[in-house]
Order: C-alpha cells, then structure tokens, then sequence
C-alpha cells in the first residue's frame, strides 16, 4: 500500500543574522528530512547545498564567487550546479551541471544565451529562469503542469523539477546538449550538438543524430561518419532503432522498446562513462579510473575525416608518428589570411565563389565565361564523397563542370576518371584529406571566379571586388570605348583600300624577315623568304622539291624504337631531355587511338603531362592506321622519285631513319610526300 505524500515546511529564522533554515519533512513510502540554509545580505557566500533546492532561490556567480558559483551538489559528490565561465574568459557564464573530477560541463542551459557574472538564476514555484544583469530574461523551463516544490541533482547527473508529489515535472536529461550519461537515453530523432569551442558553449557545427538504422555524425547536413564504421561496433539484429544509451559496459543502439540490441560497441567494465561531441567534431566515450580521464572510444578514427579540421579548402594529412592531423593548402592554393586556416587560390586574380545566398555570386554569375576550375592535387578526396551518391554517371569531365557551374550552389566537383562519376560539393566546402586508398581515381576541381587582381589575405568572398565604383571611371570607360571603335573604324577603311590597290599583282614583302617571324611556329618545317625562293629556283625557272614528312607515323616508329629525342626540334638540343619527350609522344600517340574508348579524357591529358597520374601505353594495334596513311603519302612520293625530279629532305634525322629502315626488315613510311613545301606535319 502507498503512503499519501506528506510535506512539512520550517522556516527557522536566527536573531543572531540574517540566515534562514529551511527544513523539509516528506513521507511517501519512505520518510525524508532536508534542510538548506539561505543567506539573504552576503554577496560572497560559500555555502552551499547538497541535492536539493526549493522556490524563492536565487544564485549567481558573484553570489558563490568563493565555490566558483557551485551552490548545489548531487548527494554522492560526482556532480555539482554552478552559475559557470569555462575556461579563463571572463564574459561568457552558464546555468550548467558539471561533472566534479573532470570538470566537464555535462548539460548547459543558456549555451546560446551567456549571461554575465552577476546575472541570477532564479527557482521559483513556476520552474527556472535566467535573468541577466540588465533585468533581460535569457532562458527559462517551459511551462509546467503544477507548482514546484523541489529542485533535485541526481547522482546520475539529471537535474529535476519536482512537484509536491514527488512527481518529475522537468529535466535536464529530457534536452541534452552534447553529452550523455549513464542512465540517460538519446530517442530517434533527437541529437546531439558540439560547442563552438571549449570555452563557447554556442551551440557548433557538428551533430550526432540517430537514426532509424544508425548513429550518424553530421557537418553542416552532411554525413562524414556512421556509428556502424566503428571497428568495434557490432551489428545483432535489423530491428528499428528506437534510442542510443550508455551505460557501464558501452554503447548501445536499442530497439523494439529497449529489448533489443541493434548495435553494440562493447568497452571495458567502468562505473562512470559518458558519451561527448567534442568541439572538433569528434565522437570521445570517456570513463574514469580514480582522477584520470580515460578516452575508451573515438570516432571518425581518422581525424582527417572530420570536415572542417583543417578549414575551409585546407588539406590533411595523417602524421603517423604523432597520429595528430597536418594542415596545409593543394596544389593552386595558399594559407589566406592569418586570422583563419583557410586556404585561398594562388593566382589572386581567382576568387572563390561564396553560398547562393550571397548577392555577389547572383550578379557575378550571369555570364558563365567568368567561372574557371582550380584543380586539387592528384590523391585528394572529399569526406562527402563516401556518403553522397554521384549527382550524375557516366559523363566526362566537361559536362561535369559544365553541371556545376550552372548550379550556384556547387562550389566544386569530384570526377571519377574510371567510371565517369560526377560529384558535386554544396553549399559550403571543408577540408579535403589525402586518400591512401590505390582504388582512389577521382580528380578534385575547385570552382572560382576569374576577375580583377583580389587583395591578398582574403577569405572565401569576393576580395577584389570594390562596393564604390570610382567616378572617374564612369567617364574614361564610354570615352575610351568610342576612342577604340573609331580607331578600328579607321583600320579598317585603310586595309581595305590597300587590298582593292594591290589585288591581282604580286607584292614583294617590304620587310621579309619581319613576315617571317610573325608567322612562325615551332616545329612547323622550315620557310623560306621569297627573296630565297626566287633565288634557289632561278626566278621560280627551276622545281628543286615538294611534300612534308608524315609525321604522326615518324612518331610512332621513333616510339617503338624509344628514340624520342630524335622528334625534338634541332633547336631544342641540350635542352629537353628524352623522358620529357617520350612524356608527350605517348600522350599525343593515345589521343589519335582509332577506337574513342581508348583515348584518354582531357582530364587524364592534363594530369598524365603534370606527371600526376602514370602515363598511359599506346596500343599499336590501334594506330595501325597510321601506317595506312603513311603508305600512301610513301607511294606518293614513290612516284616523284621515278619520275626523275628532285627532292629535297626538310628532316635530316627523318631521311637517316628512312635510310636505316631500307636497309632492314622492316619498312617505314614516313618519306617526303608529294603535296606542299611547307605544309603541316
């Protein structure tokens, strides 16, 4: 049979000083006697009160400045209520419960609203709030269903509200923030939230959210980690997860009411253990043994795979003799201004695009000629890349980018080389990492805008960019754009007249040397003045040769023979080496493979010439028609030979190869053919 609650209130108020004793007398089952002590004149007190606290109470840190504004602890000791500032700022105070050994904040209230040290946390008989020095209410208890009798801290941690009948009408495990303890669940869709640092409790960017099928950590809405990835994590059964909990052997995801274990992370035997986001965005479940805090589990492992760890566009790298994560910039990017460890293109004429909401990208991407990709090293990869599905399969690099850049919320892609896969980055960008995996083939490119020289030292905006247009320059531009067009205007009246004087005749060069070298090309065969012409061919009386070298089929018997320096310029000597100019004939030699699923995208063309990714190994069968076309410029120039006439050789190396191939086996094709001087290769 259940006893009726019974309560008896004394007030014992002394003569001697301004100190009222309350002591309470509760019958419900098992009779209970509590007393607290109030002090209402003392700004500095150091009493305080242990598991209990009734209405008409109010605390502040000046208040309890002597206990570091504790003023209520659990009946085991393990935990105390303070009006608390983290760390050694001195701006920043919270209505939290701390654990006592570790000193860790296991629950705050205002964590978005700080008060100062003189703001006061008030009890009364409708619940808590906080009331900031300047009279402005900060955080309050939802409305409650009857009156409060009690404020109770457990000694699990939980600070309750109680009514007269014992009753809980409030708690604290009802509203974590971002830890767990024993004894506390943490229900489907409910989370957990990391602070923005140690010593700012406001609410971060990272969250833990549990799922009907997992535990996931998110960053800015996007997943970088699942409970299930833990090597230790056990999966038991396909049951629906209904809440996550701690308790004195691990951690565990529960369901059908708690009866069934989903998954299980086992640890090592331990009387206290919670469960914590850190402010870096690191999952740590903790216990204790004596004084000592001891880490039993962290996750992502890799702390590289935490989004923002090395800012935004930094680059991490796994120290493996620390194990603590190295922070720097890709390839094309630069540490930007000292105040952050973002990373900021190299080339200050390219700025990095901000979200969708900002007014600048609006304005700045109406024409998609201003958009350039930066690209990221080879073996980088991005944290979202394991989790988010390729936005489109089967494209090439171009329509990737192509993709991004009419989507203002992509701010960079990922591209598989192999598959075709293409992945976009939204919204806002975090660290990359480099990949140890061999199976890694995707290729990183960072969307900016190509614009004016930017300032150095920006972040992610627009840093260039000027909110007040000069004046002067809203005169010089139209004058100096009309100047320009007459001039062009003029031009052009004047070529067309020396056209129509000159038609029909033909004109020596006034300056032939200066002709020549305005249209000269390196590696074209060489030209000749007309004055040289004239010359050599006795006022063009005299035919002294004809036709050009094939020269894709001369560079496919120099490949197969690996005498690459024998394709350089004569002009190059002594400065290229062999390497460099196998690097480009193997290149240029897969890129006219006669079957298209051969020949590499433009994507591997660049990394394959920036030595990022191995060369790839033309396949002689495919450019076996080559030597088709070699045959007939070869039977071409056959016939010129016959007839009698001469030739000339525009190739010395090319007519030694030719001699040497006559005089084997083998025969090559890449002669003289029949068609112009100077015509291309």
């Amino acid at each position: 049979m259940r006893l009726p609650f019974k309560r008896l209130e004394l007030v014992i108020r002394l003569p001697s000083g301004p100190l009222d004793v309350h002591c309470t007398t509760t019958s419900h089952g098992v009779p209970g006697f509590h007393c607290a002590i109030y002090n209402h004149s003392s700004p500095v007190s150091g009493i305080s009160w242990t598991e209990f606290l009734y209405p008409n109470f109010t605390a502040s840190h000046y208040k309890f400045i002597d206990g570091g504004g504790s003023f209520l602890f659990s009946l085991n000791g393990s935990f105390k209520v303070a009006m608390s500032n983290p760390g050694t700022q001195q701006t920043r105070y919270y209505f939290c419960v701390i654990h006592v050994v570790s000193h860790n904040i296991i629950w705050s209230a205002n964590r978005d609203a700080p008060v100062s040290n003189s703001a006061n946390m008030i009890l009364d008989f409708n619940g808590i709030k906080i009331i900031d020095e300047d009279g402005s209410l900060k955080w309050s208890t939802p409305s409650l269903k009857s009156s409060v009798s009690a404020l109770k801290l457990t000694d699990t941690g939980n600070l309750i509200l109680m009514d007269k009948f014992n009753g809980t009408l409030w708690e604290s495990f009802q509203y974590p923030t971002d830890t767990i303890l024993i004894g506390q669940n943490l229900p489907i869709g409910t989370s957990l939230s990391s602070a923005k640092t140690d010593d700012d409790l406001s609410t971060g960017d990272y969250k833990l959210l549990v799922t009907v099928s997992d535990a996931i950590l998110q960053w800015q809405n996007q997943t970088y980690w699942q409970f299930s990835m833990a090597t230790k994590a056990y999966t038991n059964s396909n049951y629906a997860v209904d809440y996550m909990a701690v308790n004195q052997t691990g951690l565990y995801l529960l369901g059908h009411n708690g009866s069934v274990v989903v998954i299980q992370l086992s640890l090592g035997q331990s009387n206290f253990r919670m469960a914590k986001l850190d402010a870096s965005g690191q999952f740590k479940i903790s216990s204790f043994s004596n004084t000592d805090e001891l880490t039993d589990f962290a996750g992502p492992t890799d702390r590289c795979r935490i989004p923002f760890i090395c800012g935004s566009v930094g680059l991490c790298t796994d120290d493996s003799q620390s194990g603590a994560p190295l922070c720097s910039c890709p390839s094309n990017f630069k540490a930007g201004s000292s105040k952050t460890t973002n990373c900021m293109p190299s080339d200050a004429s390219h700025s990095l695009l901000a979200s969708c909401n900002a007014t600048s990208n609006r304005t700045q991407l109406n024409s998609s000629s201003l958009i350039s990709y930066l690209r990221l090293g080879y073996g980088t990869d991005y944290f979202a890349n394991d989790f988010n599905k390729p936005t489109k399969y089967g494209v090439d690099l171009t329509s990737c980018q192509d993709l991004c850049s009419r989507r203002c919320s992509c701010l960079g892609v990922f591209f598989g080389n192999s598959s075709g896969s293409c992945y976009q980055l939204e919204n806002v960008l975090g660290s990359f990492r480099l990949s140890s995996s061999s199976d890694n083939d995707r290729l990183g490119f960072i969307k900016t805008l190509v614009g004016p020289t930017s300032r150095d030292g920006g972040d992610n905006g627009f840093s260039g960019q000027s909110s007040n247009f000069p004046i002067v320059a809203l005169v010089l531009l139209p004058s100096t754009g009309f100047f320009l067009l007459v001039l062009l205007a003029f031009l052009w009246c004047r070529r067309s007249r020396l056209s129509t004087a000159g038609k029909g005749k033909i004109r020596r060069p006034s300056s032939p040397s200066e002709d020549i070298d305005a249209f000269s090309i390196m590696g074209l065969p060489m030209r000749f003045d007309y004055e040289e012409l004239e010359k050599a061919t006795n006022n063009f009386k005299t035919k002294i040769g004809a036709g050009f070298l094939y020269f894709p089929l001369f560079a496919l018997d120099m490949h197969e023979e690996g005498r690459y320096l024998e394709l350089a310029d004569l002009r190059l000597e002594g400065r290229v080496t062999s390497e460099e100019v196998e690097k480009l004939v193997r290149v240029a030699l897969c890129c006219v493979h006669e079957e298209p699923t051969l020949r590499p995208n433009m994507g591997s063309v660049v990394s394959m010439l920036e030595g990022e990714i191995p060369l790839c190994q033309p396949s002689l069968a495919s450019l076996n028609f080559l030597r088709f076309y070699g045959r007939r410029f070869a039977e071409s120039s056959a016939v010129e030979e016959n007839s009698g006439k001469d030739s000339v050789a525009l190739f010395p190396k090319a007519e030694k190869s030719r001699s040497r191939a006559n005089s084997g086996s083998n025969t090559y094709f890449s002669y003289i053919s029949s068609q112009q001087v100077s015509g291309p290769r």
